[in-house]
């Protein structure tokens, strides 16, 4: 077996879908926000940037990349108001 075989995620929103079988991805997301909020304040808070990049390295595109990204931008947001 190839490895592309071996290592794509299946598109689509069908039942062998990765949107439809990312549980565990969602979950350890949820499970590590208090932890990825206090890194974003402490560098956001100790550099004070004029702009901040956000990239998802993971999906391109499904219910746990825009979760993630969005509690990001979430983050990000309320520590510019500072």
């Amino acid at each position: 077996m190839e490895v592309i075989e071996v290592l794509h995620m299946n598109g689509g929103n069908g039942d062998k879908s990765y949107a439809n079988n990312s549980l565990v991805q969602q979950k350890v997301t949820l499970m590590t926000r208090p932890i990825t909020e206090a890194a974003i304040t402490d560098l956001y808070c100790s550099l004070i940037p004029k702009s901040i990049s956000i990239a998802d390295l993971g999906c391109s595109s499904g219910p746990n990349t825009f979760l993630a990204v969005s509690e990001l931008i979430k983050t990000v947001n309320e520590n510019a108001k500072f």
